[in-house]
């Protein structure tokens, strides 16, 4: 058995992770993660500006997307989870504003919203799915779940465990694939802002066979 003193460090390195302070600077939701999934995913399709007014700070276009993509600024949820980036795909269906079908949020696995829990909070038929040749930091392997509205799908990866890290949500039928591929976003040279192409667009074979 180690002795005490020893021991302490491994004790208290993790309480104070827990305890460090969240920056002023990055906003606060008044909703849960699973609220926010629900309000927002669970919603589509949904016109850009109404999904935009459900998230602090609303959607922005940014200079390393596509127009189509907007983003959100960080953000952190009402039970302290830390979403690094709500992304929504809008597309132009003839109406006054884009109908968002596809949205993607980047989740910081500290603190960890575990694989566990996804059955718990969402009550839909599931399958597994994994991207072997994706990098240890991206996701590859997600749990699909099959929503009333589409397809809500929760990814981890090598590097992050059980941990949840991309949660997409696809209501585009066959919308998406008649208008696919996107350009895919290049990597942003901003510091502290995620880079897109870690979940954005979700690769078609994640997906369970129809």
């Amino acid at each position: 058995m180690r002795p005490l003193h020893l021991l302490l460090p491994l004790l208290v390195a993790p309480l104070a992770a827990l305890a460090a302070p969240v920056s002023m600077s990055v906003p606060r939701s008044d909703k849960t993660l699973v609220e926010i999934i629900n309000g927002t995913m669970g919603t589509l399709p949904n016109a850009m500006d109404a999904l935009s007014n459900k998230l602090p700070g609303g959607l922005h276009a940014t200079a390393d997307a596509p127009p189509q993509i907007v983003r959100s600024q960080p953000f952190v949820t009402r039970d302290g989870y830390r979403v690094t980036a709500f992304e929504a795909r809008g597309f132009d269906e003839g109406g006054d504003v884009p109908m968002v079908r596809f949205t993607s949020i980047q989740l910081e696995q500290r603190p960890c919203f575990p694989r566990a829990d996804i059955d718990e909070s969402f009550h839909a038929p599931s399958s597994e799915r994994s991207l072997p040749a994706a990098p240890s930091m991206l996701p590859n392997r997600y749990q699909v779940l099959q929503m009333s509205w589409g397809r809500l799908s929760f990814g981890t990866s090598q590097d992050s465990g059980s941990c949840v890290i991309a949660i997409v949500g696809d209501a585009t039928g066959g919308v998406l694939g008649m208008r696919m591929p996107l350009p895919l976003p290049q990597a942003t040279t901003v510091p502290g802002m995620p880079d897109l192409r870690r979940t954005w667009p979700m690769p078609a074979e994640a997906y369970p066979a129809e």
